[in-house]
């Protein structure tokens, strides 16, 4: 069976996705594709269990001089193609569907239209019921879109994904990262300000972790000015640290792209980081999590299928979280 499977969300919900993706591929009995946007496409390039890996550009995600129109006639291009293919199935992969995967839906209209949610929709052929218990993990809500291809497999698997080996043997060998010490990374950016640990404690872990153990530490932040109205970033905080670490030999390893910044976590063996899309790239490298979660649900989030340990302070602002806090987290989850 032909099955596009478009998730159309953010770095973290698509790798959510992957265990349905693997499912369907390794039964033996469905092709795979799936359509994505050019923002979260590069967490599934290399992934086996992908036929073909479509995507598009959003308006807002377009670079300087690419025109809205251009946009547009990409997308109608798209539509031609997946249309052409004559899928048996397709499966929104969302939580809860919405109008804009059924916009590639009506275009490309497959046999077969899978989705959750609670209000029925003309194209959507098999509706199922959302959770609304709000004890499940996004994985787990999103592996029961498989429900109607009766696999064998009842429960979603870890995540995949498949770091560039020449992106990740070039930053080892800028930044002289040592094969032969451990490595950890301090992810120091987060979209929401509840999640936004700040400079002093993240400089104060990076000294406490130098000063008692054997290893190298290795900063990563989102690239880009904290005033860039488009893609704000952390390059300023990233200097903050830097700066209250004159004698440290901390990496501050500035990852441009998406596949750089999962390179560069693919060298490392442990992570602190608020729950975001990086927290998530972790898990599906396989890395042992510290996570720090503000005004979001870990039971929902957390690192999926890795050891991981959640910090969720009551006043649900990671401000609340001491240094010592997260140190005590990490020596008991990654290093031990």
């Amino acid at each position: 069976m032909r099955v596009l499977i478009i998730c159309r969300d953010n770095i973290g919900d698509t790798l959510l996705t992957t265990p349905l993706i693997s499912a369907l591929h390794q039964s033996g009995e469905h092709q795979v594709d799936v359509l994505t946007n050019n923002y979260a496409a590069p967490v599934l390039q290399h992934n086996p269990d992908i036929r073909h890996l479509f995507y598009y550009t959003k308006s807002h995600h377009r670079e300087a001089g690419q025109g809205r129109v251009a946009c547009l006639l990409q997308r109608l291009k798209l539509m031609l193609t997946l249309k052409k293919t004559r899928y048996d199935a397709v499966i929104l992969a969302k939580s809860r569907w919405d109008q804009h995967g059924l916009k590639w839906v009506k275009m490309i209209r497959p046999a077969q239209v899978i989705a959750l949610g609670q209000e029925p929709h003309p194209l959507i052929t098999t509706l199922l019921a959302p959770d609304i218990s709000g004890q499940r993990h996004i994985s787990e809500i999103l592996f029961s879109l498989a429900r109607p291809f009766n696999l064998s497999v009842s429960a979603p698997g870890g995540l995949t994904l498949h770091p560039d080996a020449a992106i990740a043997a070039a930053l080892r060998k800028k930044y002289a990262i040592d094969v032969d010490r451990p490595v950890y990374a301090l992810q120091i950016s987060a979209r929401k300000p509840s999640q936004q640990w700040p400079a002093a404690r993240f400089a104060e872990l990076a000294q406490t972790l130098a000063a008692r153990h054997q290893c190298q530490i290795v900063l990563l932040w989102s690239p880009g000015s904290r005033d860039n109205p488009r893609h704000p970033g952390d390059d300023e905080k990233a200097s903050e640290i830097m700066a209250l670490c004159p004698r440290l030999s901390l990496k501050a390893v500035a990852t441009t792209s998406l596949p750089q910044l999962i390179a560069a976590m693919s060298l490392c063996q442990g992570l602190v980081t608020s729950d975001g899309g990086a927290m998530h790239i972790g898990a599906a490298l396989g890395l042992p999590v510290v996570a720090m979660f503000g005004d979001s649900d870990p039971v929902c989030w957390h690192p999926w299928q890795v050891k991981h340990q959640v910090l969720h302070p009551t006043s649900r602002q990671v401000t609340s979280l001491s240094c010592s806090e997260v140190y005590q987290a990490f020596v008991g989850t990654v290093i031990q």
